[in-house]
């Protein structure tokens, strides 16, 4: 496949052979070197084999980011298997959908969640294992038991396992209906992996620290960029404490955040009282982040920013702005409109803006975001229909709509199902979102499209104002009609306690907007 790496799981036991003793997973539960999380996965796959796992079948990973969920990620892949992470914040009866749409044979999970694990378990007829990540309980045998049972043996890694063999099912997040299953294989994640490893200059002398979800892309992407080079890595359950701590204790050079995390950090109580000088580079993803954002960042970490785009389907590839455009950005106005791009294709990656119909658009016209890459998925598990929509003469359709510039900088606008279409003309709720959280008095907001006789959509606006604010609906609407064009404006704002995002810091715009659309066909949504 790539050198000497035969499948996937190869890049932990590349690390134990060139960094065997150096520091490589961390969790607040313990730390391993690269040679020690190696035979542990290699225990565990033989464990797996032993109980009548056998390649090809798939088993759920249920749990929060930990060493021991990373070192089952890798323990698949060398036995053959196909990992599907689950989302944690998911019931049993969802859980369950996904186990009986992949036909799970296996279920690891985490103490915290091994009640919710068991109850979908028995809702999944295919399903003949379950272990624990944890210390288990009862019937679930805890993860030490299942390594103490396996053999640190390296022909559990050794199966003739094909690039086109499939590694992963990463299940979107499920924002415009029930989640699909997007299929890697171990050829197109490595390549994704590479990829990524020169967009975000992932290096070996990183001390990184990975506060995304395990389940999501962001999450993976962060994963295996960290040990394909093999960076001391510390994995963690995310909180405002727990994220600051880490940064400062364990020296942190390299970290990813979404841009709402960003702003909660630097709005921390305590955030002045922890030493975070060693940050040399803070990546973030999801969306632009927000000016003021970026300048108090800038200030208070004095570290380079990158941003990436990307999607599920895209895997790790897409757009990537650079440190040197943030500090264009910056410091020159005239460059000021860097910070709302998501930067140009990375290395080895082809994006297109493309019409309806497929014909790519000019400079300056807003189009959907297709991307050409081997590091792309190969399709949704079991829906050829659906992956024959996007996935068309090697370029994927992503659904996020976007424009570009004459120097092949991306703008995006919006995912295509959010835009709302007020009297024939399109309204992108990013471009709105952005003109209202520049008022002092606004913490987040959300704009969606609501029923409207007259116009088939009204915007409307969902309002989280900051503490001790006096802020109304008619004071918003005034400080839009200065900002914005007419028939962009809210016609209604509502004010709430918070915003729904999904993991990759996109707000759920379809869950905001069911209430209004309940017994309506939105041809759009």
């Amino acid at each position: 496949m790539l050198g000497d790496l035969r499948h996937f799981g190869d890049l932990l036991r590349r690390n134990a052979r060139l960094f065997a003793d150096a520091e490589g997973l961390a969790d607040a539960e313990g730390a391993y070197t690269w040679r020690q999380g190696y035979g542990r996965a290699l225990r565990l796959a033989d464990r797996l084999r032993q109980i009548g796992l056998r390649p090809g079948e798939r088993v759920l990973l249920l749990g929060n980011s930990s060493v021991a969920w990373s070192e089952a990620l890798f323990a698949l892949a060398g036995a053959g298997l196909v990992a599907v992470p689950v989302n944690t914040r998911l019931t049993a009866e969802e859980i369950a959908g996904i186990g009986r749409d992949c036909e799970a044979r296996g279920l690891l999970v985490s103490d915290e969640l091994l009640e919710r694990g068991r109850d979908a378990a028995g809702q999944v007829p295919t399903l003949r294992f379950v272990g624990g990540l944890g210390k288990g309980s009862g019937e679930v045998a805890g993860y030490d038991r299942l390594l103490a049972e396996g053999a640190e043996d390296e022909a559990a890694f050794a199966g003739p396992i094909a690039p086109e063999d499939l590694l992963l099912l990463l299940y979107t997040s499920g924002t415009t209906g029930f989640p699909k299953g997007v299929m890697y294989s171990h050829g197109s994640a490595l390549q994704a992996t590479l990829v990524h490893v020169l967009a975000i200059a992932s290096a070996h002398r990183h001390r990184v620290m990975l506060p995304s979800p395990p389940y999501s892309a962001a999450g993976f992407a962060g994963l295996a960029c960290a040990v394909a080079v093999g960076s001391p890595t510390f994995l963690l359950r995310f909180s405002l404490d727990g994220a600051l701590e880490t940064l400062a204790s364990q020296r942190i050079t390299f970290t990813n955040l979404v841009p709402t995390t960003v702003r909660m950090l630097l709005d921390h109580p305590r955030f002045g009282d922890y030493d975070l000088s060693a940050l040399e580079v803070l990546l973030y993803g999801g969306s632009p982040m927000r000016e003021a954002t970026l300048r108090d960042a800038d200030r208070a970490l004095g570290c380079a920013f990158r941003q990436t785009f990307a999607t599920s389907e895209t895997g790790l590839s897409g757009t990537v702005l650079e440190p040197e455009d943030h500090r264009r950005a910056l410091d020159d106005p005239d460059a000021g409109h860097l910070l709302l791009s998501c930067g140009r294709p990375q290395v080895g990656v082809g994006v297109r803006l493309l019409s309806n119909d497929g014909v790519e658009v000019p400079d300056g016209e807003v189009g959907e975001v297709a991307v050409a890459c081997t590091g792309n998925m190969v399709g949704y598990w079991n829906r050829p229909e659906a992956t024959a929509a996007v996935l068309q003469d090697g370029w994927l359709r992503t659904g996020d709509l976007a424009r570009r510039d004459e120097h092949g900088y991306f703008y995006l606008v919006d995912r295509k199902h959010d835009m709302i279409v007020t009297g024939a003309l399109n309204v992108y709720p990013t471009e709105i979102e952005r003109t209202l959280s520049r008022h002092p008095a606004v913490a987040d907001c959300a704009v969606i499209g609501v029923p409207d006789e007259k116009w088939g959509e009204a915007v409307k606006a969902l309002v989280v104002p900051r503490p001790g604010e006096n802020l109304s609906a008619d004071l918003l609407i005034t400080w839009a009609r200065e900002h914005l064009a007419g028939f962009k404006r809210p016609k209604s704002v509502e004010f709430v306690d918070q915003i729904p995002y999904n993991p990759a810091g996109k707000p759920l715009r379809r869950l905001l907007r069911e209430p209004y659309w309940r017994g309506r066909e939105r041809k759009l949504g």
